[in-house]
Formats: C-alpha cells, sequence, structure tokens
C-alpha cells in the first residue's frame, strides 16, 4: 500500500470533483480488504490477548484519560488506546480513582487477571561487550530513523541499504549462525536489492482506485461510483 500513498496525497490535496469519487472508491475498497478475515482464525484469542496485556504490560494505576490523550497528540504516530482503559477496569476490577470512576469491575466473579511475578519487568543481564544486530528501514514508522539515529552512537555498526523482509531474515539468520560475530556476518543479499519501484501496478490501481490512472483517471464505469 505504500505505493498507493502518493496518487492518494496527490489527489487529497487537488481535491477536484474528479477526485471525490476516486477517494471515496479508494476508502471504501480500502476498508474492505483490511476487515477480512486472516489466516489466525480459531488460533487468536481476543480474551488471552487482553489478558497479557494487562497482566503484564498495562500501566496501573490506570492513568486519567486526559493524560492518555496528551501522550498520544504529543507522540508523532500511535494509533491510540481510547477504548482499553475501560477493558483493563473492568478486567481488572483495579480500585483506582479512574476505575472508580467508571464502575466497570462491580460483579463478583474474580479479575481477568494474574499477579506479576519477580521476573516482572526485570531486564536480562547483558554481558559486556556484546554484539548487536539491528534492522532498520526509512520506511518503517514504528522504528523512526531518528531513534535509530540516536541509538546507533552508542554503537559500533555496520551501514547498509533498506533491505527486504526475505533479505532481513537471512542476515538474521547469519547473526545466528555466526553467534553474534558481526565480521562473520553474511550482507551479501543487499547487492541483489532492487531499488525500491514506486509505480503502482495497473490492476492494484483497478483495484483501489476504480481507474487505471490513480492520479488523474475517473471512475471506470465497470468499478461503479462508491
Amino acid at each position: 500500500m505504500r505505493k498507493a500513498i502518493p496518487p492518494l496525497v496527490y489527489r487529497l490535496q487537488r481535491c477536484e470533483s474528479k477526485d471525490i469519487d476516486v477517494l471515496n472508491y479508494f476508502f471504501k475498497r480500502y476498508a474492505e480488504s483490511t476487515n477480512t478475515s486472516n489466516d489466525e482464525g480459531p488460533f487468536y484469542s481476543e480474551l488471552l490477548y487482553y489478558l497479557i496485556v494487562f497482566s503484564e504490560l498495562w500501566e496501573r494505576p490506570q492513568p486519567s484519560m486526559a493524560e492518555m490523550t496528551r501522550r498520544l497528540t504529543e507522540f508523532g504516530i500511535s494509533a491510540g488506546a481510547n477504548p482499553m482503559p475501560l477493558l483493563y477496569c473492568a478486567f481488572s476490577k483495579e480500585k483506582s480513582k479512574e476505575c472508580n470512576k467508571l464502575k466497570l469491575g462491580n460483579y463478583d466473579a474474580d479479575g481477568i487477571i494474574y499477579k506479576r511475578d519477580k521476573y516482572w519487568n526485570v531486564s536480562a543481564t547483558i554481558p559486556s561487550q556484546p554484539s548487536v544486530l539491528l534492522l532498520r528501514s526509512k520506511l518503517d514508522t514504528q522504528t523512526p530513523q531518528s531513534m535509530r539515529n540516536t541509538f546507533s552512537d552508542h554503537l559500533t555498526l555496520d551501514e547498509e541499504n533498506p533491505m527486504s523482509e526475505v533479505c532481513g531474515m537471512e542476515i538474521l539468520g547469519s547473526y545466528v549462525k555466526s553467534k553474534g560475530d558481526l565480521a562473520s556476518l553474511d550482507k551479501s543479499c543487499l547487492d541483489e536489492m532492487p531499488g525500491f519501484n514506486m509505480t503502482l501496478q495497473i490492476d492494484h490501481q483497478n483495484a483501489y482506485f476504480g481507474t487505471d490512472d490513480a492520479y488523474d483517471g475517473i471512475i471506470n464505469s465497470s468499478s461503479g461510483s462508491s
């Protein structure tokens, strides 16, 4: 979907009548594609997910919604967690200022949460002179390049070009095989990496934009208007 960003932004900025039809079509098709079922199926448990998140990761006591909103708006990229406090208070039955306001833990059964043991939030002991393999990409929004640059000031790193998932896995495998010896790291797959091509394939343009010209075309009659 990265290749769809340039024509999408182009049409959003121009915002002519033909763009509105195409944009409506795009957002409808995109929503449909993201709402389809995945391969996790019966192997995914939302209940288990929240049990682990609230037991292991969630901040205690529950911060106020004002504080959570402040964190959301001040951070560059975040999906937000607005429904999560309600779920946390219901799962944990926490007796705190914020959870008490919601009154979601007033039921007879035990909370759906487990106690943190002595290993919770305890970092592993790092041996002296460890090796570190840091895979990064300038297109990765979750690990911004600026954060990687700050981190790299404290390490001795090899600079390479962005890599695909397949190449990255090959390098990771080499790193494990060499037992962390960076000098023996096999990075030959980087020489075979093609340049990033921003051209959107015709079938993808038709599928998501309803036209074979994502930048200037109009909705094809066969696609219909949405």
